[in-house]
């Protein structure tokens, strides 16, 4: 698989995940709908927060994201236990596009370099596979997103 492919379904997923939100109302972002553990907000910072991990972090490039974002949208975290006011919906929107434009770019023509930490718990080895797994918890939380959306349009 080329670089290019995988940038591109990568833009393609984080783009559609953009358009999700991008029509929904602040009180939409913020309510948790029936069934579900937490609100668009959390999963907007949470897709931002292990895209980060998986790719800046494990590939030896390091955090780009500020460290408090980990607090609210970690996994294992929800809005319920937030310890204060989370980064506001718009800047995550901005961070959002900004890492999708710096991972398309900075890792064109290295995704088979090796990984920075050997015995990561994925066993990814090289950072193209970090990528499998980065497409595989986007189009996660692009379903959830869609999901909840679909639920919040009828409660």
């Amino acid at each position: 698989m080329s670089d290019t492919y995988i940038f591109n379904l990568f833009a393609d997923v984080r783009k559609q995940i953009l358009s999700v939100i991008t029509r929904l109302s602040k009180g939409q972002m913020e309510h948790v709908p029936k069934g579900f553990n937490n609100n668009l907000h959390w999963q907007v910072g949470h897709v931002l927060t292990i895209a980060d991990d998986l790719i800046f972090e494990f590939s030896g490039v390091g955090a780009r994201i500020p460290q408090h974002y980990r607090t609210y949208f970690a996994s294992g975290t929800s809005p319920s236990s937030w310890p204060g006011q989370p980064p506001g919906i718009e800047i995550l929107l901005r961070d959002l596009e900004n890492q999708m434009v710096e991972i398309c770019n900075k890792y064109d023509g290295l995704l088979e370099q090796p990984v920075a930490y050997e015995n990561n718990f994925l066993q990814a080895s090289v950072i193209g596979e970090l990528f499998y797994v980065l497409l595989a918890h986007e189009s996660t939380h692009l379903g959830m997103l869609i999901a909840m959306d679909k639920v919040l349009q009828n409660e």
